[in-house]
């Protein structure tokens, strides 16, 4: 049997590096607020009250922690 090469489109590439830039950008705010807990919560209420929580596992991950 033959298996049908998939290559992505360009837009899907893009698409995967939005995510990733997206998450390192979620890793590199988290860190930064490590010593303000205050300033971690309401990073993460934003991404709650503006429905973009659920595309954001870093945030998703300090919010069961916090």
């Amino acid at each position: 049997m033959v298996w049908p090469v998939i290559c992505p489109t360009v837009e899907a590439w893009e698409a995967l590096l939005d995510d990733v830039e997206s998450g390192l950008i979620d890793v590199e705010g988290v860190l930064a607020d490590l010593d303000d807990l205050d300033a971690l919560r309401l990073r993460v209420q934003a991404a709650v009250d503006d429905g973009s929580i659920d595309r954001r596992p870093v945030l998703q991950r300090c919010a069961g922690l916090i």
